[in-house]
């Protein structure tokens, strides 16, 4: 539990420091930041459901992925009202939505995942 707990900050730590960084100015950089937005939410869902789901093992999976998702596109907005205070980025609510893209492949990716260690593991041994 305390390693999903310290990657979830270290991936938090990750995100902000690129929320920080000076946008490049070539303009094919606008796709490889939109991939950057959603992979990173991704990532940081699927650690936190994770994280989520050692620590709040009695609540069910949609309650948690509820909760994730709550927090993450939470997270989403703050990063953008954070980076609207740096002189060198600028908010913008495109940046959120692809967060909530990222934000959605990863719940779905987490439900997919239990779903099929549901049926994989707890389907009864056919002997012949």
């Amino acid at each position: 539990m305390r390693l999903r707990l310290l990657l979830a900050l270290v991936w938090l730590g990750v995100m902000i420091t690129l929320a920080s960084m000076p946008s490049p100015d070539d303009p094919s950089s606008g796709v490889i930041a939109n991939v950057v937005h959603v992979v990173q939410f991704v990532v940081f869902v699927v650690i936190l459901l994770s994280f989520s789901r050692a620590v709040l093992s009695r609540f069910g999976l949609r309650t948690l992925l509820v909760l994730v998702g709550v927090v993450a596109l939470l997270l989403a907005f703050g990063q953008e009202w954070y980076q609207s205070w740096l002189p060198h980025r600028e908010a913008d609510l495109r940046d959120v939505l692809f967060d909530a893209i990222g934000i959605a492949v990863g719940l779905l990716l987490w439900t997919l995942a239990a779903f099929l260690r549901k049926r994989c593991f707890q389907r009864p041994l056919v002997t012949g």
